[in-house]
């Protein structure tokens, strides 16, 4: 019994004093950046009006400097060893603004204002460039909850609602600024195809969208 005590208090100890070799990485990052989405084609349905309109080529502005702006945050985990794969939950909050008149004269504003919110589950790979720089990759699954803000025949309506699946693929290089603080730079791809809930009917369109991001990131 005494032997088992002290190899108990002896693993303890070690874990007290090298606690990297014995477990994995968590990691936590905020970052801000700027996103841009494609023009879509955006499908406008209100059947009580008997209305299926399609819009081509619809522009889509971002704004990702204004309130509330373009931001996103995550929580990861790192296996031990290595450390080179993980996997993480991140949250992306971008905008989505057509162009005005562009879903025709019933829908007097529509966006997507308080965020297509992206909720996904990342596989993370991370390769060492050199003693204090990794290049990461980022392949993601998830679904958009987006908040809608619209006005449709004088009617005005907002809700967040789980919408579609959504994908990103992401790349970029981290920084070690200190033991335990990271700085990152990333490139994305997003895409995501909801169906947005206004008076009435839905406006539905894929969007996909170009994002540039830099963070920075805590690891313990």
């Amino acid at each position: 019994m005494l032997t088992r005590a002290l190899r108990a208090a002896a693993l303890a100890a070690t874990l007290l004093v090298h606690p990297s070799t014995a477990r994995a990485d968590w990691s936590f990052g905020v970052f801000l950046g700027a996103s841009h989405t494609m023009p879509s084609t955006l499908t406008l349905n209100l059947p009580a009006a008997g209305t299926h309109d399609t819009f081509s080529a619809v522009p889509l502005a971002s704004r990702s400097f204004s309130s509330p702006p373009y931001y996103g945050y995550r929580l990861g985990w790192f296996g031990s060893g290595s450390r080179r794969i993980g996997v993480e939950a991140e949250l992306i909050h971008l905008k989505i603004y057509p162009g005005d008149g562009a879903l025709g004269p019933l829908v007097q504003r529509f966006s997507i204002s308080h965020g297509l919110n992206l909720l996904l589950v990342n596989l993370v790979v991370r390769q060492p460039m050199q003693r204090r720089v990794w290049l990461a990759a980022r392949w993601g699954a998830g679904m958009a909850i987006p908040h809608g803000e619209s006005r449709v025949g004088g009617i005005d309506q907002e809700q967040y609602e789980i919408a579609s699946a959504a994908f990103q693929a992401a790349a970029g290089p981290e920084f070690a600024l200190s033991r335990h603080a990271r700085g990152f730079v990333e490139y994305k791809v997003t895409t995501t195809a909801p169906s947005v809930s206004v008076a009435n009917g839905t406006v539905r369109g894929r969007y996909t969208s170009h994002h540039l991001a830099a963070g920075l990131g805590i690891v313990w």
